[in-house]
């Protein structure tokens, strides 16, 4: 079936972001809602590949700041606790009862969060690659990764002094949040080289970086929102999202993660079994992080379907 929406709005939030949601499939099936990850990379509709549109309602938007919502890369009235209240206006706005929520890497911090407050309007959770937002993680991919992409990490800090090199995010930031055009710009194309570098080591392929292209404009409005939520701690707890999962004893669930995820730990996905005992993990062999990875996307096609209601 063509991947072409049956409905397409820009939703105002009423404090000075609009939101770009778009439908798909069918509009009297079982829905879904994808929540995409970064903070601020956007909704992408290759994840569409995941769901029979034939049999089912796919809803995807992107949250504040990113994507083709606006204005782009904006972080005033941009937080958690606003993300969650968007996606309940969403699902309100369209006339969704219950739906499925499907959720990667931030995708699934907010999921959880979302949960925690609206548990009884979703039918099955799927959680991919889950980041749990905990300094543990931060350190992990800012600082302690430069043992397996070495040459990476030396470009993602060249020319900075030893304090900015002890901390990486906080370096990175503040030239995002608060230096020159120019400077975010520089930390937005190191910020995204180290993250590809990243990638391409879990996919096997450990090259000496190149020299990075300068970032897009939508590319500094990403790491701008990543740095904004990152810095603050994603505005939520490893404390609250563990409790938010405690919490969804009687919600089908399906915990997707990869062996060799490098940006979230799979200890993550451990994390969260352990306290939702009749969800069911599954790991991937030789998986990544990113639902590129054909290994993944099966996984979280099967997942769909094994909780896509029977007819």
């Amino acid at each position: 079936m063509s991947a072409t929406p049956f409905d397409q709005q820009n939703l105002p939030t009423g404090d000075g972001h609009t939101l770009f949601v778009a439908q798909y499939g069918q509009a009297d099936a079982p829905a879904a809602v994808v929540l995409h990850g970064g903070p601020g990379s956007g909704t992408q509709p290759s994840v569409l590949e995941w769901f029979d549109l034939a049999r089912q309602r796919v809803v995807l938007f992107d949250q504040r700041g990113a994507g083709q919502s606006q204005p782009q890369g904006d972080i005033l009235n941009n937080d958690s606790a606003k993300l969650v209240a968007d996606i309940e206006m969403i699902r309100e706005r369209l006339r969704i009862e219950r739906w499925m929520v499907v959720g990667g890497s931030w995708g699934a911090t907010l999921a959880l969060l979302y949960a925690a407050q609206h548990a009884s309007r979703i039918r099955a959770m799927v959680l991919r690659g889950s980041f749990l937002a905990s300094q543990r993680e931060l350190n992990w991919f800012f600082q302690s990764l430069r043992a397996m992409v070495p040459h990476a990490w030396e470009q993602l800090t060249q020319g900075w002094h030893d304090e900015q090199k002890q901390q990486v995010l906080a370096t990175l930031g503040k030239q995002l949040l608060r230096g020159s055009e120019q400077e975010a710009e520089d930390a937005a194309t190191r910020w995204g080289a180290y993250e590809e570098a990243i990638m391409q080591a879990m996919s096997g392929k450990l090259t000496l970086p190149s020299a990075p292209s300068k970032a897009s404009a939508r590319a500094i409005g990403k790491y701008r929102l990543q740095a904004h939520y990152l810095m603050n701690a994603c505005f939520t707890g490893e404390a609250d999202l563990l409790g938010a999962a405690q919490a969804l004893a009687e919600t089908p669930t399906v915990i997707v993660h990869g062996s060799h995820d490098l940006v979230c730990p799979p200890e993550n996905a451990a994390r969260l079994a352990k306290l939702m005992p009749h969800a069911r993990l599954h790991w991937v062999p030789r998986g990544g992080h990113t639902p590129a990875d054909p290994l993944i996307a099966a996984a979280l096609r099967e997942a769909v379907m094994e909780l896509h209601p029977s007819p």
